[in-house]
């Protein structure tokens, strides 16, 4: 006779599946935006303004420039590394957020401090699923980054595909090479993560109550959209952070530029001031924007799915 499962772990195994699915289906989509976002981000790193030379002039122009100089295939750079990073960071946060919400109590829009329970929620499936994602992530912003040609930025660690990359990292570093820059990525996912979920559980729940909308395409397409501009504003700084701890150099086992998430942080904000923080933001966007919205319909779809089948 067949065991059968517990409830809630049949629920987490639904749920992590269909949010895997899902993200992977948007990161396709999202790649190109991401692959500019990273190079303006690391463009001129730890210079101050106008000095140094300046390849790419916002996302259009940087996109362009890559097609002309690398080829159309360029601005798919990283693809595979970055769909492994999505099936399992966000398979895993979005697969355990609605049992972390369950715990948290913030599962009931009329529990007392509902909104601070989401958020928390949020933060803690971020945490999770970025811990377990970081090796792919930070192989992602490396093959990203990497021109043979006069448009590279930051440092180049000459991978010739992901599998490279992990012979690399492993000869230079162990297992412990691959979490190098972790603390950057957990700030950048929990804020992120907290955000998302939070503001479009929030908005979706206004929306609904507003009686102008129905739990629909339209009304996810709405809170997505809301919810976007919010996790940018939030995570970019986060973001820039995380993505410069990946990519410095290490030398000795030891990062050549920066000790960690708050050195990072420091020396940027001291050589290249607020502004800084918010390079990639507009390319940040137009990949968040279309990554959560489709990452959103498509969870939903899935989920939808899914409950049909059981």
């Amino acid at each position: 006779a067949t065991i059968e499962k517990p409830i809630w772990m049949r629920i987490v195994q639904t749920n992590v599946f269909t949010a895997a699915i899902a993200t992977a289906c948007a990161g396709f989509f999202s790649n190109p935006p991401e692959v500019i976002k990273t190079r303006l981000q690391l463009q001129g790193e730890l210079l101050e303004r106008n000095v140094g030379k300046r390849i790419y002039r916002g996302p259009i122009h940087g996109l362009v420039t890559m097609i002309k100089n690398e080829g159309l295939l360029s601005i798919q750079k990283g693809l595979v590394p970055a769909l492994s990073y999505q099936i399992v960071m966000n398979g895993i946060r979005l697969g355990t957020h609605d049992t972390f919400k369950n715990i948290l109590n913030a599962a009931s829009e009329t529990r007392d401090y509902y909104f601070l329970r989401n958020i928390l929620a949020g933060a803690t499936a971020g945490l999770v699923g970025s811990f377990f994602g970081s090796p792919f992530y930070m192989i992602k912003v490396r093959l990203q980054s990497a021109s043979s040609v006069n448009t590279s930025v930051g440092h180049q660690h000459n991978y010739r595909n992901m599998g490279d990359a992990v012979k690399k990292i492993y000869q230079d570093g162990g297992i412990r090479g691959f979490w190098r820059g972790v603390s950057g990525q957990l700030a950048r996912v929990s804020v992120g993560s907290a955000v998302q979920l939070s503001m479009y559980d929030e908005m979706k729940y206004i929306l609904i109550q507003s009686g102008i909308f129905k739990d629909n395409h339209i009304c996810h397409f709405a809170s997505s959209l809301v919810a976007s501009v919010f996790v940018v504003l939030a995570m970019n700084p986060v973001d820039v952070v995380a993505t410069r701890l990946y990519n410095q150099g290490v030398k000795n086992g030891r990062g050549v530029l920066y000790r960690g998430f708050f050195d990072c942080f420091s020396k940027t904000l001291k050589s290249e001031g607020i502004r800084g923080l918010y390079k990639g933001t507009l390319a940040g966007y137009l990949r968040i924007g279309p990554h959560t919205i489709l990452t959103f319909l498509f969870w939903e779809k899935a989920k939808n799915l899914a409950g049909s089948l059981e």
